[in-house]
């Protein structure tokens, strides 16, 4: 084992462990957020060839089969975060490189968001505060209520648990898709299980959770905007994949559904053509749920956490490829 190992914070979030990163014995610490807003694998690649990152800790710039060609010596990926569909995982793997991430620690952070998000649109609290701003006490027309909604639920993994029971404090009835429940969480917070089909002519705030695959993507498409009904509220704090935008532009803007709240977008950073920008009653925020004090702190923790168990020679349980670290 080198006296030091280099560890790249490709992340800008990462700053916020940095100094926990640094006083690990046998790390040498190299700040490169720049890296986090490439999209060329033969850059990103090459700087990490060039000073000979041993590990880096990950945001959302992607991980490629070119990458690791061009960076043999990378052992290890550290995602800031939960999601992975930036990481070509099978890549990793022929490459030996080991891909671990921190599941479950933005749950509560993430989760606040979309409740912050379902209650702005469904109280319009956007249009009420510019008719205040613009001299207008009290526009027309009342708004809607959480308090005895019924929310779809899309993925009950530990943000959607978490999303549960906050909602279920509003009295909210439940409806949930998920391949592979936890009965027992459903049956503590009366979570009807039910098919995507079935469940959005009956939901008044649709809010997504589900991770971004090839089966996932466009998941709510113009034909499911189309089943929800025309009060409906569509939340997504996961990935901006899971939604058509094109035809989430067009529903808004026909009024199919009656708004959205978004963290996460198709493309991203949002460009300031992006047709999102001028649909009405869209609520938007910039891909920054999990970026809070307890999102940060827990993030950090875990990553820091991931690291040493690498160093000492065991293998994360949050590794999805086992075998890369194993072979190496």
């Amino acid at each position: 084992m080198p006296a030091s190992r280099t560890l790249v914070l490709a992340t800008g979030t990462a700053e916020y462990a940095a100094p926990h990163l640094e006083q690990i014995p046998g790390i040498s610490v190299i700040k490169r957020y720049e890296l986090a807003s490439t999209h060329d694998d033969g850059v990103l690649g090459g700087e990490l060839a060039e000073v000979g990152a041993w590990a880096v800790v990950a945001g959302s710039e992607p991980y490629t089969r070119g990458v690791f060609d061009r960076a043999p010596q990378l052992a290890a990926i550290l995602r800031w975060g939960t999601g992975s569909d930036a990481i070509d995982v099978a890549a990793a793997t022929d490459a030996g490189v080991a891909v671990v991430t921190t599941p479950a620690v933005n749950a509560e952070a993430v989760a606040d968001m979309a409740l912050a998000l379902m209650l702005a649109c469904l109280r319009r609290l956007p249009e009420l505060d510019a008719a205040v701003r613009d001299g207008e006490w009290r526009p027309r027309g009342p708004s809607r209520d959480l308090a005895g909604a019924t929310v779809g639920i899309v993925a009950l993994g530990a943000i959607g648990k978490a999303v549960t029971r906050r909602v279920r404090a509003f009295g909210c009835h439940v409806l949930a898709v998920e391949p592979h429940p936890d009965v027992e969480f459903c049956h503590e917070y009366e979570v009807e299980l039910t098919t995507l089909d079935e469940m959005l002519p009956r939901t008044d705030v649709l809010t997504l959770h589900a991770p971004s695959t090839h089966g996932t993507r466009h998941l709510i498409g113009a034909r499911q905007l189309e089943a929800l009904p025309r009060h409906a509220v569509l939340v997504n704090t996961a990935r901006g994949e899971l939604v058509d935008q094109p035809a989430l532009v067009d529903a808004l803007h026909n009024g199919q559904i009656a708004a959205a709240g978004l963290d996460v977008f198709e493309h991203e950073p949002v460009q300031p053509d992006d047709p999102i920008l001028s649909a009405p009653n869209a609520l938007l925020t910039g891909h920054l749920a999990s970026f809070t004090e307890l999102g940060l702190s827990r993030t950090g923790e875990a990553v820091v956490a991931n690291l040493r168990e690498l160093l000492d020679g065991h293998l994360p349980a949050s590794c999805l490829n086992p075998e890369a670290w194993r072979a190496r």
